[in-house]
């Protein structure tokens, strides 16, 4: 993201500079290049000087490594980067085959090759990776280097649906798994999702009783209250208690067919409303 430009006696000049010119890519380092601006038509040696420049520019900074791989990882997963750049970026990662986004909202990943792009947490894997049980992120696979920037997207639309770490949703989601509760995180916008009057209800409830979102997940997934009851670590008659009190607030009862599915969508149009980096709210 750096441009340097230099007069013909080394004198430093602005950054501005017009992608018209002729220009060499440096050996090892996807993304970087040398390029001649003549104030007249080209000159039948500039091919060798750009050749000779770039070679030179690989020997002072040195072949891509393990200090690059942030820049790297950046062209590997931009859209805008041209197709030779990212295949560069892919080869000088060592990648081959499918290749695993990992994409996290909170501090940068540990991963060898990872960054942080959009105020995201950005990692690269080999395949498929077998991630940390508390570690929250969405991941995507993408099946072939050129797919990498729609790979990070898909990553991005599953981190919206997660839990965090300690609660009972799940805190890692594989966009790959979801199916078509995806067409859901893709379509609609934290934005719209908060303004969805079922979201809004819990929200309201959720302000004052901090475990409703827990209590209805935890309900959706268990397949009976008691063992819903044994995961919330209350007594049944008090999960009893707690839906038929947020049945009245909520206008349906969450635990009958037609209110369960309800009760499904809301919490996952809540977890999208409150998706980290993307709204104002915040996911607790």
């Amino acid at each position: 993201g750096l441009t340097r430009r230099y007069d013909p006696k080394g004198h430093a000049l602005s950054e501005t500079e017009s992608r018209s010119w002729a220009r060499a890519a440096v050996p090892g380092r996807p993304g970087s290049w040398v390029w001649l601006e003549r104030p007249t038509k080209e000159d039948p040696l500039d091919a060798l000087i750009l050749e000779r420049s770039a070679l030179a520019v690989q020997t002072l900074t040195g072949a891509s490594g393990r200090g690059t791989d942030d820049a790297v990882v950046r062209i590997a997963c931009d859209a805008d980067v041209l197709e030779a750049d990212r295949l560069d970026a892919v080869r000088a990662l060592g990648l081959t085959g499918p290749v695993t986004v990992i994409v996290t909202s909170g501090p940068g990943l540990s991963e060898p090759h990872s960054t942080r792009i959009g105020g995201h947490g950005v990692a690269l894997a080999p395949g498929a990776t077998a991630l940390p049980p508390d570690l929250r992120a969405g991941t995507a696979v993408a099946h072939e280097p050129l797919d990498l920037p729609a790979a990070l997207d898909r990553a991005r639309i599953a981190l919206r649906l997660t839990d965090r770490v300690s609660g009972p949703g799940p805190s890692l989601v594989a966009y790959d798994e979801l199916g078509a509760l995806a067409v859901l995180a893709e379509r609609i916008t934290p934005l719209e999702a908060a303004a969805a009057n079922d979201v809004r209800h819990l929200d309201q409830v959720f302000g004052t009783h901090p475990w409703v979102i827990d209590t209805l997940q935890t309900v959706l997934d268990q397949p009976s209250l008691r063992q819903a009851a044994t995961g919330l670590h209350v007594h049944h008659s008090t999960l009893q208690e707690r839906l038929s009190w947020l049945s009245a607030q909520l206008g349906y009862a969450v635990t009958k067919p037609g209110g369960r599915q309800r009760a499904a969508v809301a919490v996952l149009l809540w977890r999208i409303a409150h998706s980290q980096g993307e709204h104002t709210g915040g996911n607790p």
